[in-house]
Order: structure tokens, then C-alpha cells, then sequence
């Protein structure tokens, strides 16, 4: 079973949450090495990647409910405040094991 209970307020601003970004180039300048999000025809098939980067929460959110709908899953939102979004699949008969966890990034300000 897995542990849902989501990150407190201080949690969700912790550095390792940031890590595998090695985004600083030579000149300073950032840029973001996690793929951005483009909503495909189909997800029905859609292999969702860590890290991906969601422009919007909205964003986000109707990918995952078109996702749960092309897939017959169940989905239930655990956590959904100005910070972050939390949903566990419920799957098709209540026994999927997956969980997505969507947060705001200060540092890209998204």
C-alpha cells in the first residue's frame, strides 16, 4: 500500500524536490530539462513521464481526468490547493496502484 498522505506546507518546498535539474547553463541562464506537457489526440496510450511540466494547473488537471475517461479509471483527488494537486487511480475495480503528484514551481514560476 502505498502512502497518499501528500507533503506539508514546509515539505513541498524542500530542494530534493527540485533535484535531477540540471538546468544552470555556462551563461547563468535556466532552462527546464523536463519535457513540456502538449495534450495529445489520444490518451489512451500516453505514457506519463516524471517531471513533466504543466503551464497551468488546469492544464494538468484535465490531462489526468481525460486520461482516467479514455482509460476507465477512477480517479480521486486527494489533495488540490494553490500548491499542489494530489490523485490516486482508484482504478477500474478500486485496485490501481498509481498516484500523481502536480506541485507549483517557484523557480519557473508554474
Amino acid at each position: 500500500m502505498h502512502d497518499v498522505r501528500g507533503l506539508s506546507d514546509n515539505e513541498w518546498l524542500s530542494d530534493d524536490l527540485m533535484s535531477g535539474s540540471e538546468s544552470e547553463n555556462n551563461d547563468g541562464s535556466s532552462k527546464t530539462i523536463f519535457p513540456t506537457f502538449k495534450m495529445p489526440r489520444s490518451l489512451e496510450t500516453y505514457k506519463w513521464e516524471v517531471g513533466t511540466f504543466f503551464a497551468e494547473k488546469n492544464e494538468f488537471i484535465d490531462a489526468i481526468r481525460t486520461y482516467a475517461l479514455s482509460n476507465g479509471r477512477n480517479l480521486k483527488f486527494i489533495k488540490n490547493d494553490k500548491k499542489r494537486i494530489s490523485v490516486k487511480c482508484m482504478g477500474g475495480n478500486g485496485n490501481c496502484k498509481w498516484y500523481a503528484y502536480c506541485a507549483f514551481r517557484i523557480d519557473v514560476n508554474a
